[in-house]
């Protein structure tokens, strides 16, 4: 192509530089318009060294934006799949210790991750940790000063040492921390999902999956201690 084109709509020619500066602003054309690569003619191959295969490349990168959507479609599913079980096995408590235990025991191993745990807001100073470490009892105002207005934080790196990850709590390297609300049988709480690994959770990921968790583990706390109050 070369000068400028008439356009056949009446509107302004467009030179070669403003189809090149467009193109340069918008990476992924051809990724959203692949039929044009079958009717654009791009240079024939060549074997010099100095002399880059145009076809090919372009080509080449269709086919890794493909393959990255196809990975991350699978990762996807996955993810999903390990968060149907995870919560399918915390249906299959019978008692809120057993609950609690279900999610401290399986779901680590389900979501691929190294520690979860329910903690509730109580009568305590400090954060209170069960017989196998885990933290079950928060202070007062604790998921406040941990999640401010959110639902859920994710923390892509997090230092060693914070009292919230239990006997965890010199591994965990990524976390996400997700709000349990308070009813008039249930205190404030949080799902803790932890993991070694810095940026296994981040910001930029969805939370629709964890708080889908978060949400059934909060239906399941509040029963089993509605059902207490009722035994007493």
């Amino acid at each position: 192509m070369s000068g400028e084109k008439e356009g056949s709509t009446g509107q302004l020619p467009l030179s070669d530089q403003d189809v090149v500066v467009y193109l340069q602003k918008n990476p992924d054309f051809f990724v959203e318009n692949k039929a044009l690569l079958e009717v654009l003619e791009l240079p024939a191959r060549y074997s010099g060294e100095q002399i880059v295969d145009l076809q090919h490349e372009a080509l080449k990168r269709l086919r890794a934006k493909q393959d990255m959507l196809v990975d991350n479609s699978r990762s996807n599913m996955s993810i999903q799949m390990a968060t149907h079980e995870a919560v399918l096995a915390m249906l299959e408590a019978r008692t809120l210790d057993e609950l609690i235990g279900i999610v401290q025991d399986e779901l680590p191993i389900l979501l691929d991750i190294d520690m979860a745990a329910i903690a509730l807001e109580g009568a305590v100073e400090t954060i209170d940790m069960s017989a196998e470490g885990m933290p079950v009892l928060l202070p007062a105002g604790e998921v406040q000063r941990r999640l401010g207005d959110q639902d859920v934080s994710l923390v892509a790196s997090v230092q060693p040492g914070d009292p919230l990850f239990g006997a965890a709590r010199d591994l965990v390297r990524s976390v996400a921390i997700a709000r349990l609300y308070s009813t008039e049988t249930m205190p404030a709480g949080v799902l803790i999902l932890g993991a070694r690994d810095e940026n296994s959770f981040h910001p930029h990921q969805g939370t629709e999956l964890i708080t889908f968790m978060a949400r059934v583990a909060e239906i399941l706390v509040e029963r089993w201690l509605s059902a207490s109050d009722m035994d007493e």
